[in-house]
């Protein structure tokens, strides 16, 4: 299989300066087309997925977001607006309906080794980052604990605060354990 044809996996979100070092572009190359679209296009601007794939196409990068963070911001959107935007299809479309099929056995799940913290009191992002992991690890056997994990961690670690990513980390590994 040929490796170069694959798109390049970028985050949901995303500065314009980190889609240039992602894409292998100058920050300047991202800036005029971002302008060109009456966007704003300071380096530290952060892109949403529809907008950097639109960058990236007409750069002649071919990029996908990462299912797992394009699931994330539509389940951020379906708690804070009651909406989920449109219909996402794929790997992504898969983790939102898992989700919110089983939202309730997985607030239990997450309650139960959260230690002194119920769902309802997790910022809205890291309980929906928990809400993917713990999905994955009860409905995905075939993906590697250690890489639901670290996934969880990773987008802790960039849509969330400082100390999200070891509290995800914890969270997970303990749920594992029942889990797997």
């Amino acid at each position: 299989m040929n490796r170069s044809a694959d798109p390049l996996i970028i985050p949901a979100r995303v500065t314009a300066k980190d889609l240039a070092k992602r894409i292998d572009r100058e920050v300047s190359q991202i800036q005029a087309v971002l302008r060109a679209r009456q966007q704003p296009d300071t380096p530290d601007e952060v892109i949403g997925a529809d907008l950097a794939i639109e960058v990236c196409k007409v750069l002649g990068v071919s990029a996908s977001v990462e299912s797992r963070d394009l699931a994330l911001e539509r389940l951020y959107e379906f708690e804070t607006r009651g909406e989920m935007g449109y219909d996402v299809g794929g790997r992504a479309g898969e983790i939102i309906d898992g989700v919110v099929t089983g939202l309730d056995d997985l607030d239990e799940m997450i309650e139960s080794v959260a230690e002194r913290w119920s769902v309802a009191r997790m910022p809205v992002v890291d309980r929906n980052i928990l809400r993917i992991g713990a999905y994955e690890l009860r409905s995905s056997p075939t993906i590697p604990t250690a890489v639901v994990v670290s996934e969880a961690v990773r987008m802790a670690q960039t849509y969330s605060t400082e100390r999200s990513g070891s509290f995800v980390n914890g969270v997970l590994a303990t749920l594992a354990t029942t889990l797997r």
